[in-house]
């Protein structure tokens, strides 16, 4: 049942790993976050999608950031969902930038912890 489209990345993916939530519009379903990048992320879940399906996410990044966007499918396998995000209001879009740049500066070795600032 997978469906590809082709398409090239530009952004480069930070590995990470958490939990969400995802709304297919019938269902609410756990995910697993593998990886992330400011356009998109990929992940891992019982269910398969159809490409150019609209999914409503949250993350919950700590226990006071919450963050609610759309994602568009852009290729599903039981082997993950590429997903890219289609909306996403300014105050989510900020916590998000928020938790990329806490993320990308861990792999690099520049924070201790989640929430500490660069």
């Amino acid at each position: 049942m997978a469906k590809y489209e082709t398409f090239q990345r530009k952004a480069t993916r930070l590995a990470i790993t958490y939990r969400g939530d995802l709304y297919d519009g019938k269902t609410f379903m756990r995910a697993l976050v593998q990886d992330v990048s400011d356009t998109g992320m990929l992940l891992v879940t019982a269910k398969e999608f159809t490409v150019g399906s609209i999914l409503g996410f949250r993350l919950k990044v700590s226990d006071s950031v919450t963050i609610d966007c759309e994602l568009e499918v852009r290729y599903s396998s039981e082997n993950g969902t590429g997903v890219r995000i289609d909306y996403m209001d300014d105050a989510n879009r900020k916590a998000y930038d928020e938790f990329l740049r806490e993320c990308y500066g861990q792999q690099l070795g520049m924070l201790d912890a989640p929430g500490k600032k660069i």
